[in-house]
């Protein structure tokens, strides 16, 4: 079991050393924050950058949230029989690498120490950036084909993108649904009260009052009795349930 460790590793080495005739491209691929969930309120982040060496890159580890936090630096070199960096951990007590995967994420083939908690041998990591595209798509709805900024914290929804079918009366950052109080969108039990607008070319938007709740974070449906104009002009001449009366907003971030 020892000859087989020890050639595995030289062979690992020799690969290190191979890969020092790799170009800065490789490593750059590479580069960035990337992030994973770590389980019971924890996050688990690698921060990949160039070192004096255009040889070798900088990785350091960290655990974020709850409990004591952890972090070490490595210094790793790419290796093309891997197609990633490759590295010790502090300790030396193994090697690790990191490659890329289709889908872009990042994916490490062990970067833990057991002082940082119990975490799987296996991680797969997503780029921040394009965390943070997740993030801001979970604000934008979709509304019967439109694109709606849905603003909680502000209490507002309001239009992104109109939908073709009705660009001649609603135009972009018209506020359909203003909320009386902010809400919680992660809060299903809370009623979320306000008034919504009915549009029409050369009119004033006609107000309404709904009401409704969350369905998930992902999903927000409101409903109440809406305005009636008359058929010609701007007059509004009642109020029933039609197919103003439910407004639903489905999440891209999804």
């Amino acid at each position: 079991m020892k000859r087989t460790a020890a050639i595995s590793i030289s062979r690992l080495l020799l690969g290190v050393a191979a890969g020092f005739a790799e170009t800065v491209s490789g490593n750059s691929d590479f580069e960035g924050r990337w992030s994973r969930d770590c389980d019971q309120g924890r996050s688990c982040h690698l921060e990949i950058g160039q070192t004096k060496s255009k040889r070798a890159v900088e990785i350091t580890f960290s655990v974020e949230g709850n409990g004591p936090s952890c972090k070490w630096s490595v210094n790793a070199v790419y290796d093309r029989g891997f197609g990633g960096p490759v590295a010790r951990d502090p300790h030396g007590n193994y090697y690790f690498y990191l490659t890329r995967q289709k889908d872009g994420r990042l994916y490490s083939s062990g970067t833990m120490l057991s002082n940082c908690g119990p975490q799987p041998t296996d991680q797969y990591f997503t780029s921040d950036d394009d965390v943070q595209v997740i993030v801001n798509n979970r604000e934008v709805f979709d509304h019967n084909g439109s694109a709606m900024i849905v603003s909680p914290s502000q209490g507002t929804i309001a239009y992104r993108d109109p939908k073709k079918s009705i660009g001649d009366s609603v135009k972009r950052g018209a506020i359909l649904f203003k909320a009386s109080a902010p809400w919680d969108p992660y809060d299903d039990a809370v009623v979320i009260r306000g008034t919504a607008y009915v549009f029409k070319r050369d009119c004033e938007p006609a107000p309404y009052e709904v009401s409704g709740r969350q369905h998930g974070w992902h999903t927000l449906v409101l409903k109440g009795a809406a305005p009636v104009r008359a058929k010609t002009g701007c007059e509004v001449v009642g109020y029933e349930m039609n197919g103003n009366s439910i407004l639903k907003f489905v999440s891209w971030g999804d």
